[in-house]
This record gives C-alpha cells, sequence and structure tokens, in this order.
C-alpha cells in the first residue's frame, strides 16, 4: 500500500533508501560565518514593494490572505470561491463581474472548487489544492481569463481503507512543492504518513522528493532546493531490508519507532540540486524554522535558525548570512522585506533589519514585555494585515513600522 499511487501518477521515487546511500558523497559545508550588525535604531521607512511570487505559499481557506498580483489589494481564498479584499475601499468582494451571480455554482468566475485546502496565485494562473470524493489529493490550475479548469495531479488510493490530502505546499519556478499525507487503515490502526513531492506546473509531472522522514521544505531557487530533514541516530534499514526481514510490516511505523527508541540524530538542513540527486549538508544539529511558516519565505530570501542564531539564505546564490544571535530566540518572519525576529533573554523585545544587511532596528512594541502588539500574517504592496491585540486589522506599512497603531483600520 505504500506506493499504491505511483502508478497512478507516473512518478519517479527518490526514496529514503537513496537520501541514505548519498551520505558518503556529501561534502560538509561550515556554519555560515556571521556579519556585523549595524547600530541599533529606532525606526526605518518602508518598502512598499508588491510581495514576490516565488516560494510563495498555499493560502488556507477562510483563513490566509494573500496579496493580489498586482500588489494593490489582497486574494482571500473561501469555501468555494475566490474573493478579493480592497484596502482603499475597505470592501470584500467576489472576483466575479457577471451580474446577478450567485456565485455558488461552477458558472461562477470566481470558482475555486469544493474542499479547498490552499490557494496561490502565481504567474498569472490560480493553483488549487482540493480533496476530491473524499479521498483523492489534487491540484488544479486555473486560468482566471478564460476560467479553464486544468487537473495537475490526481494522487488516488486504490483501495478502501486509505486517502491522500495535501496539507500545505509553495510554489516556486515553475513548481508546486507540496507536502503529502497519506492516511490509511493498517494492523486496525490508523496510519498517517508523510511525504513531499514536487508537481511541474507544466506539464503535470509529479515527483517524491522525501518520504518517511520529518522534512521541511525552506525553499526552492532555480539551481537549488533546501530542506530541513531530520536524521536518526541509530540508521535505521532500507525500506527492502526492512520488508525482507518483515514482509507484512509498515516501513513508515518502523521509522517512527526508530526515532522513539532511539532518539534523532538532530536536523541536517541540506542544499539539493535541482534534480534532487545530490546534496551538501550546511549545517547539523538545532536546526529549526519559525511556526510562523507562512511569512518564513520572501521570494529567493528564506529564514532558518540554529540554536538562538537567526540566519538568512539566498536561495538564488547559495550564500548564508548570520542576522542576530541572541540568548533565546522566539519566532521570526518577513514583512515588506525585512527580517522581524522576536528575543526573551530575559526581557521580551522585538527587531528588525534589512534582508540585505544594514542597522537593527528596535520597536518600542507600546512597551510590552508579554508579545508583539501587532502580529502581521500578510502583506499586499501598501498595507500588513494581522492582528492587533486579538483584533484582526490593516495598517499601511509606513505606519507599521513607526508604531502609529492609532491609524489601525479595523476589519469587520
Amino acid at each position: 500500500m505504500k506506493h499504491a499511487w505511483k502508478t497512478h501518477v507516473g512518478v519517479a521515487l527518490l526514496s529514503l533508501s537513496l537520501l541514505t546511500s548519498l551520505t558518503g558523497c556529501l561534502q560538509t559545508a561550515q556554519t555560515p560565518q556571521a556579519s556585523q550588525p549595524g547600530s541599533q535604531g529606532q525606526t526605518q521607512t518602508a518598502h512598499n514593494t508588491v510581495p514576490p511570487e516565488e516560494n510563495r505559499g498555499f493560502s488556507l481557506p477562510m483563513v490566509s490572505w494573500q496579496s493580489s498580483p498586482d500588489g494593490k489589494g489582497f486574494y482571500l481564498p473561501g469555501q468555494n470561491i475566490l474573493e478579493y479584499y480592497d484596502p482603499e475601499t475597505l470592501t470584500r468582494m467576489p472576483l466575479c463581474s457577471q451580474s446577478g451571480c450567485s456565485h455558488s455554482s461552477e458558472s461562477c468566475e470566481a470558482w475555486l472548487g469544493n474542499q479547498l485546502q490552499g490557494f496561490a496565485a502565481y504567474q498569472g494562473d490560480w493553483y488549487v489544492l482540493s480533496v476530491e470524493e473524499s479521498t483523492h489529493a489534487v491540484l488544479w490550475q486555473i486560468d482566471p481569463q478564460s476560467h479553464q479548469r486544468t487537473q495537475l495531479c490526481n494522487i488516488a488510493p486504490q483501495g478502501d481503507e486509505d486517502n491522500y490530502y495535501f496539507s500545505s505546499g509553495r510554489v516556486s519556478h515553475g513548481y508546486a512543492y507540496l507536502t503529502l499525507q497519506h492516511q490509511l487503515i493498517w494492523d486496525e490502526q490508523v496510519i498517517e504518513e508523510s511525504s513531499l513531492i514536487r508537481v511541474n506546473l507544466t506539464d503535470g509531472s509529479v515527483e517524491t522528493l522525501v518520504e518517511n522522514v520529518p522534512v521541511t521544505f525552506l525553499g526552492a531557487g532555480e539551481d537549488r532546493v533546501l530542506l530541513a530533514v531530520e536524521t536518526f541516530a541509530v540508521p535505521p534499514l532500507s525500506e527492502e531490508e526492512y520488508l525482507q526481514q518483515h514482509p507484512d510490516g509498515n516501513y513508515y511505523v518502523y521509522l517512527q519507532l526508530q526515532l522513539e527508541e532511539h532518539g534523532s540524530g538532530g536536523v541536517e538542513l541540506r542544499e539539493y540540486t535541482p534534480d534532487m540527486s545530490d546534496y551538501q549538508v550546511l549545517t547539523k544539529g538545532n536546526v529549526w524554522v519559525s511556526s510562523t511558516q507562512f511569512l518564513c519565505r520572501y521570494g529567493d530570501y528564506t529564514l532558518y535558525a540554529v540554536d538562538d542564531a537567526l540566519y538568512v539564505y539566498d536561495l538564488s546564490t547559495g550564500e548564508s548570512r548570520k542576522v542576530a544571535e541572541e540568548s533565546t530566540l522566539r519566532n521570526f518572519w518577513f514583512t515588506d522585506g525585512h527580517i522581524m525576529y522576536l528575543v526573551r533573554s530575559p526581557d521580551f523585545s522585538a527587531h528588525y533589519t534589512d534582508v540585505q544587511g544594514g542597522p537593527i532596528y528596535t520597536l518600542e512594541n507600546e512597551g510590552s514585555q508579554e508579545g508583539i502588539v501587532f502580529s502581521p500574517s500578510g502583506e499586499c504592496q501598501d498595507y500588513v494585515y494581522g492582528l492587533y491585540h486579538g483584533r484582526t486589522c490593516l495598517m499601511t506599512k509606513e505606519d507599521y513600522f513607526a508604531e502609529r497603531y492609532e491609524n489601525i483600520i479595523p476589519i469587520s
């Protein structure tokens, strides 16, 4: 059952056995050297740039806001249709120009589909993750002009006791990188297996990049793919070796037990070649990424941490730069091309700097020591969307960086 969908989508697998076989030819890179931070400051002007499309995350329906392609407003995927929010007029409307349309069927120009799980606007098209027939994980491509819907991939179970769905994903340089979840009943238990797949947005071809191993996709450039992969303290058997010894066993369950019994060998930050045939380890150990996943990629820039040191990695060049090292780094994300990060050492403080480097600025944060008072969750060219003391609201980028919270725009 492990590869039940292989023949359905015609994938080329890069399995765990291939990943572990590459260790003999690894080139281990040194942890990137720190750049010298500038003097502490207080305020900085906004860039007011349209958020880049590369490495853009799929928005969650009814939850995430995403910049429209022109950067003037926000796309809001709903349960079935796509809406648009205009921050200048404070209006929200379906992206449908048909007079009298009920916006409740495929005839609507804003129609995305049923059982939506993600939405991304990329290179002039709309991309939608959905569950079809309650068991199939499907990626759709929609032309917003002709409203033609193309099913790029359909990962379907071949039995009655399993199903697939996409839990997250990003689009970058002509591909969708998707986390695929496989739920199946094995030995009277519900097992959920996870893998990272890549879908070519031109022809719909699918590759499985990593399976059976906890992995975080950190971004893809034209010449490299960056992954954070958990390793094993005790090298496990290959899938072939395990199944030879346990023909009726479940390899995924075996690997999970290996992690529980022997512990993790740490997380490796791996820079892969575009075809995923080789990689080098940039660093290993306590490598972690922010829980604010949606905002931790900005075009070809991505953020990660090693212990309490924060780094920015350029996917276009393969270069890393240490942004800061604090006694207790808590969280980090991008806003308008600035790297934002929170520390508690022991007092809480919020800082930011430009992605290219330079001075580090400190937010006054209304003097709060409990947490960030305005928490961004999306942006367009001129506005930041997020929560202010738990209230959903908008701020212009100038007001956000100047901390003029009296100018906050509530969202009803």
